[in-house]
């Protein structure tokens, strides 16, 4: 092929914009923590079990318009697939289009974990962006540190880069 035949496609442009600036701020006894598929995380220092109380957040970007309620939907159907029961919701449409969800789940190994997810949706030109915080614990943690996750996955906060 030719230089002329070829279009090069690039990030950031028009058609793929750079990722937001996403943040979250974490008390004293929590680290970062590195994970596949997420963009920024933390754990708290004390492990029980093996299993340290963490939060993640993730990027998602899905082509075209997507609404809130069918994000919202997305978020609801993972919380079922992954054994889970809705306890909380709350959706905002200011300052930034969001979703905050409380769940239950039951894990063989772990008994009861208590998550916590924030959604923002985020329109950009081609493309919808769904950045997702989760805060996980077991229900034994949450006694202790649930607080602390719940501030730390509502208080995410996304901006936009030029």
């Amino acid at each position: 092929m030719s230089e002329a035949e070829l279009r090069r496609l690039t990030l950031p442009s028009d058609e793929f914009p750079a990722f937001p600036e996403v943040a979250i701020d974490v008390p004293a006894g929590w680290e970062p923590l590195q994970w596949a598929g997420a963009v920024l995380g933390a754990r708290h220092l004390v492990a029980t079990n093996g299993f340290n109380p963490n939060v993640l957040v993730t990027i998602e970007r899905w082509p075209g318009t997507i609404s809130h309620e069918d994000a919202l939907t997305v978020l609801r159907q993972r919380i079922t697939q992954g054994g889970g029961k809705e306890r909380v919701a709350e959706s905002a449409a200011e300052p930034e289009l969001m979703h905050y969800v409380e769940s239950t789940q039951r894990d063989p190994r772990l008994g009861g974990l208590e998550v916590r997810s924030k959604m923002v949706v985020l329109h950009r030109g081609p493309l919808t962006e769904i950045v997702t915080a989760v805060g996980t614990s077991t229900a034994a943690q949450s006694a202790h540190v649930g607080k602390d996750i719940a501030a730390i996955v509502r208080g995410l906060r996304v901006e936009l880069t030029a």
